[in-house]
């Protein structure tokens, strides 16, 4: 998927311009009403569950109208009932589950919370979690070598940093590989070829012999073409396409049935978005029922559709629960400095950053016609996830905080935790 600079530009804006507005977007350079809002929990909602969903609806049926944004889906999974913090600790208690969703697609079409859109860059949490769960059974090293796995290949030695670059590297964006979605080539091989899937070495070849941004490990760069190298990792050494392996390790034993993966321009049950211009294409996404583009191009960039209950439920299960195995958990969560549009710093497949909520982790995500946002607030084991059919982001603002917001309703609604409960 894509994130800040993973834009392609059809109307020839200058490439600056874009990635600017992107960073002011992510960052939250403009004022964000959304952020400052007051929580207010309607006094006439019988529970929780119901005070939330009547505050979430009229606050962004508010900010629909505002911003003139034609529709909105988002869903929290809230504390489970039972004492304690994190999954674990709750035993068998079951999370409880708050999901709204507002107006229309980009074809006029009303959205519902079982609607799929497009959640980008977010795919990127689930290939980091598959990658480190075969960490952990000693099928892959995480400070290990990468040529190690993918270096019979007979393209391998012309990536950038080829022989120094290990899967830690890959996974936190420190490997000095240059983002492949900006190489004009790329663009019109995409355009030219609607239909056909890109393969992960067919979209590394745009990087090929590059020289690179820097040492292997001294700094960050973000960039989608690190993960196509990390899933080809994973499927050296399954056996499996990368597909089958989220699949059966995540998607079937976490029950997220509404999780479903890109290779095809007929996606069932996928919103259309509406295109801003920004990326690719201008106006509705799906015509005759295809996306304008195989998306499959995304591969573990993204790669990913859902709705956003699967996405909270996902987040919480990835941060709360046991998905990682418990000797990796630090690691998972180390950050390093990053820009301020990915909280300041970014850990292994994760933002990892302060909010005035206490630490938030999660992840973002933009394909053309979508931008979804993420995060499980670790102090009240609260997972809040936010997704636009649309992605113009100049009408909707600082995503981040709007997820923030939704989450400060949420828990204006929820019986104080009783003296030490929250960490």
């Amino acid at each position: 998927m894509w994130w800040m600079m993973h834009v392609l530009n059809p109307v020839r804006r200058p490439l600056r311009l874009i990635c600017l507005l992107l960073l002011a977007f992510a960052a939250g350079a403009s004022a964000s009403l959304m952020a400052q809002s007051v929580a207010k929990v309607p006094a006439s909602a019988e529970s929780p569950v119901d005070a939330i969903t009547e505050s979430w609806r009229e606050w962004l049926g508010a900010e629909l109208e505002r911003r003139g944004l034609p529709g909105v889906s988002a869903a929290a999974v809230l504390p489970p009932v039972a004492a304690g913090v994190g999954a674990a600790a709750a035993g068998t208690a079951e999370p409880r589950l708050v999901a709204v969703a507002l107006g229309v697609d980009g074809n006029e079409v009303p959205l519902t919370t079982a609607s799929r859109l497009m959640s980008g860059s977010i795919g990127k949490t689930y290939c980091a979690a598959v990658a480190l769960q075969l960490v952990g059974e000693g099928k892959l090293a995480l400070d290990g070598k990468v040529a190690e796995v993918l270096g019979k290949h007979e393209w391998f030695a012309r990536i950038p940093n080829a022989g120094a670059i290990t899967l830690r590297q890959l996974l936190e964006h420190s490997a000095g590989i240059r983002e492949h979605v900006w190489n004009p080539k790329f663009h019109e091989r995409l355009r030219a070829e609607p239909d056909r899937l890109l393969t992960a070495a067919e979209c590394l070849q745009f990087v090929l012999d590059d020289e690179p941004l820097f040492p292997a490990g001294e700094r960050f760069a973000y960039a989608d073409t690190n993960y196509l190298l990390a899933g080809l990792c994973i499927e050296a050494v399954t056996g499996k396409p990368f597909a089958e392996a989220m699949r059966t390790r995540l998607l079937e034993p976490l029950r997220l049935r509404d999780t479903a993966w890109n290779d095809s321009r007929r996606m069932p049950k996928l919103a259309c978005g509406l295109a801003s211009g920004i990326a690719f294409t201008k106006g509705p996404t799906i015509k005759d029922g295809l996306y304008f583009v195989n998306p499959g191009f995304e591969y573990c960039g993204g790669g990913v559709r859902s709705t956003p209950t699967d996405l909270a439920r996902w987040c919480r299960e990835l941060f709360a629960g046991d998905v990682i195995p418990k000797q990796l958990q630090k690691d998972h969560r180390r950050g390093r400095p990053a820009p301020r549009h990915v909280s300041g710093a970014y850990a292994l497949g994760c933002f990892v950053g302060d909010s005035e909520l206490g630490p938030a982790l999660g992840h973002s995500g933009i394909m053309p016609g979508f931008l979804s946002y993420t995060l499980w607030f670790e102090k009240h084991d609260l997972a809040v996830a936010l997704q636009f059919p649309s992605d113009d982001t100049r009408a909707i603002g600082d995503l981040r905080s709007h997820v923030i917001e939704l989450a400060r309703r949420a828990l204006a609604a929820l019986p104080r935790p009783a003296s030490g409960r929250e960490k």
